[in-house]
């Protein structure tokens, strides 16, 4: 009983250890194992700073895999933002953006998401298969992008595992 009552415990600490708020964004995110997160950028607007990714603001999760690392990154936006195209980029990688989307929820906010690929801006050449979603919340704005470096396409395990990561992140 002792034993059980210790492994709760330290798996409760584990849990809170994962939890993580970032108020100048208005989003939380609990990460699943071997996920890490860094946030970028700055203060609302969200057009100052930034970092290789985006002269925006943001934060960014990766996890190695042995098919390749995983990413996820979000943006948050004003509707003044939308109107640049920085958000459709992740360094020089472009979204390849198209007309089909889903409507899911995350969270109890509802997001479009759109599956494609990215373009780098450098070579021109096809790159990652990705989901982009996109989420208003009051006055604001999300764009995230989901994606694992592979050439390729996502098998049903590995999409588990991103979507694990997008559903660990609530906008607030």
């Amino acid at each position: 009983m002792k034993n059980l009552f210790l492994a709760l415990l330290v798996s409760f600490s584990a849990l809170l250890q994962a939890q993580a708020k970032s108020k100048i964004m208005k989003v939380k995110y609990t990460l699943p194992a071997g996920w890490n997160a860094e946030e970028f950028g700055g203060k609302t607007p969200w057009e100052e700073a930034g970092n290789a990714m985006c002269h925006c603001s943001g934060i960014a999760f990766s996890r190695l895999h042995k098919d390749g690392r995983m990413n996820v990154v979000i943006y948050p936006s004003t509707q003044a933002g939308l109107d640049s195209t920085k958000r459709n980029f992740v360094g020089t990688l472009h979204f390849e953006d198209v007309v089909k989307y889903d409507n899911i929820r995350n969270n109890a906010v509802p997001f479009k998401r759109k599956k494609s690929n990215f373009t780098d801006s450098k070579t021109k050449a096809v790159s990652y298969e990705v989901y982009q979603y996109f989420a208003k919340v009051e006055d604001r704005f999300y764009i995230m992008y989901a994606w694992q470096e592979s050439m390729q396409p996502l098998n049903s395990t590995n999409e588990k595992e991103l979507f694990l990561m997008v559903n660990g992140i609530e906008v607030n």
